[in-house]
């Protein structure tokens, strides 16, 4: 006689927040080490009380703060997945891309539930990536990885 069991995600809403926000710390995580690796003074902006005391507004559009130079200076809106997917990114986030273009990079984590996250880096996604609206932004993962410029600095 051989059992077998299926085992199937959580459906309660409480379990699938606490994974996604376990997936975006991962996320945050990676981009952070990548940052200072490139020798970027790294903050972190991602909620009303840290971007205040970054000296920005409450939701700045982005959620980290590379200063690599006087002059170069990256908002880098940060996206996790644990494996692949598509990236939904918010109207405010989207107009701040518009706005910033070369000053404005997206980086995705994907695989962060694995042993081995991908980063993957788009700058300016506002002016090089195709957008599906729908209340937010909505990029397809192929296109990101076409137009990334990988993990490279």
């Amino acid at each position: 006689f051989v059992a077998h069991a299926l085992v199937v995600p959580s459906v309660d809403p409480k379990d699938i927040e606490e994974h996604d926000v376990n997936v975006e710390m991962a996320a945050m995580k990676v981009v952070w080490a990548f940052e200072e690796a490139a020798g970027a003074k790294v903050l972190d902006v991602h909620s009303p009380e840290l971007a205040r005391k970054a000296g920005l507004p409450d939701n700045p559009g982005f959620d980290i703060l590379s200063v690599r130079s006087e002059k170069e200076k990256r908002a880098i809106e940060v996206k996790g997945r644990a494996a692949t997917g598509d990236v939904e990114v918010s109207a405010n986030e989207w107009a701040k891309a518009c706005n910033m273009r070369n000053g404005y990079w997206l980086y995705i984590v994907y695989d962060c539930a694995t042993p081995n996250p991908r980063l993957v880096r788009v700058q300016d996604p506002f002016g090089i990536l195709l957008a599906k609206t729908k209340g937010s932004v909505l990029i397809s993962a192929k296109e990101i990885v076409q137009v990334s410029r990988g993990s490279n600095a």
